[in-house]
């Protein structure tokens, strides 16, 4: 009987793209990582968003180009807020750590929806979100 290998799926959240972007740390563990990796409409507004010089604008337009995009529905708006009310409640976060929140709640519902991976650096907000949405989560170093 023959296997069937599933592809795995990752999206990368916005602090890795920039952490690799200034510095080179995760190319080698891009390079060899098992994954696929997609791109969040929300990392590319990010991104785009922070760009200042022509080559950041260049790199992201690019990526947007090359990479399948997936982009938040409106069940998934819902859900984000959903999931920020309850945050709200249980971490008793203000208003301006909710907006921080927000575009990280719908790239974990965004990669949960494919059952695909967040990979970060930005591990205390993604656990706290992973507490209210099962999703699959790397924390690289």
């Amino acid at each position: 009987m023959r296997s069937v290998k599933t592809t795995k799926f990752a999206l990368l959240d916005t602090t890795i793209y920039i952490e690799n972007f200034r510095s080179g740390r995760f190319t080698f563990r891009l390079v060899q990582s098992p994954f696929v990796i997609r791109c969040s409409s929300v990392v590319l507004h990010e991104l785009l968003r922070g760009a200042r010089t022509t080559t950041e604008r260049k790199f992201v337009l690019d990526l947007s180009r090359r990479c399948q995009v997936l982009t938040p529905t409106e069940q998934q708006w819902l859900k984000a807020a959903e999931i920020l009310s309850r945050l709200r409640q249980r971490e008793h976060y203000e208003a301006t750590k909710l907006r921080e929140l927000a575009f990280d709640v719908l790239i974990a519902l965004s990669a949960w929806s494919i059952g695909a991976s967040v990979i970060t650096i930005n591990h205390v907000d993604f656990l706290a979100i992973q507490r209210e949405l099962p999703f699959h989560l790397l924390c690289w170093e």
